[in-house]
């Protein structure tokens, strides 16, 4: 815990580029600018957001059991809804932020590695609610849960894939074509992370759009962004604290951006 608050000190030290100042490149000048801090004033669908609120007080049980990495804020057996999608699922500000990006990026497949109760799976669909967006979750009454919510926000594009995070991603692998928006949240160790993002970056073709969850989560996560990021495909890198983005296109020039988001 004092790691991590030393962590995003030392963030809130370095951050530069508030709105875009200081930004040359037009194509992350208009990311930064209109998506990271809503130039446009998207605003996510009600019946998002409304959900959303819902299931933040929602004390029915679901187990806590999952593969990888467990939660550091709460360990007991059994979790309410409610303390899974206020401790280990996004916030409101990071889903619109999700929305943003797919409604922006417009892409061609959405990939998501960890469902959870499928609160960032609804906003990343939300953005594009005509392209398909595959999501893979480890427990299955995690899955069933995700699929009821996203049964509820009339998302008839979302597969939920229940099973073993590689060998699922293994066989969506074959069907990425194209463009895609890639939400990297499944497993919060080192070797995990590192083997999901490598896999992601070879089937990049013109464009692509990563996003690392927790990437100041543990040392073990923050030495796979650092790593990451180092990579030569990895064209641009956004950190967030709280989230990595990683802008994967030819002709943009090597840029490492801190912000305050």
């Amino acid at each position: 815990m004092v790691w991590r608050i030393l962590k995003y000190i030392e963030h809130l030290f370095y951050r530069r580029h508030r709105q875009g100042r200081r930004i040359h490149s037009p194509y992350l000048f208009d990311f930064v600018h209109h998506v990271i801090f809503n130039a446009s004033k998207g605003e996510v669908p009600v019946k998002i957001q409304k959900l959303h609120r819902e299931l933040r007080n929602d004390l029915n049980l679901v187990p806590a059991g999952t593969p990888g990495a467990p939660s550091s804020a709460d360990k007991s057996e059994n979790r309410t809804v409610r303390s899974f999608v206020r401790v280990s699922s996004v916030s409101r500000k990071q889903g619109a932020l999700l929305y943003r990006i797919t409604q922006w990026f417009k892409p061609e497949m959405i990939i998501e590695l960890g469902t959870g109760l499928g609160i960032s799976t609804i906003y990343l669909a939300a953005g594009s609610p005509e392209t398909p967006l595959h999501t893979i979750e480890g427990n299955p009454d995690r899955a069933e849960f995700a699929a009821g919510v996203i049964k509820r926000c009339e998302l008839e594009g979302v597969k939920v894939h229940y099973g073993d995070l590689d060998q699922k991603l293994n066989d969506i692998i074959p069907d990425i074509k194209g463009r895609f928006v890639a939400f990297v949240d499944g497993n919060h160790r080192y070797d995990p992370t590192i083997s999901y993002v490598r896999r992601l970056i070879t089937t990049v073709g013109e464009e692509a759009v990563i996003i690392m969850d927790d990437i100041y989560w543990s040392r073990g996560m923050n030495l796979a962004w650092q790593e990451v990021i180092s990579w030569p495909e990895v064209r641009v890198s956004i950190d967030l604290y709280h989230m990595g983005i990683l802008l994967l296109r030819k002709d943009l020039h090597k840029a490492h951006v801190k912000i305050k988001f």
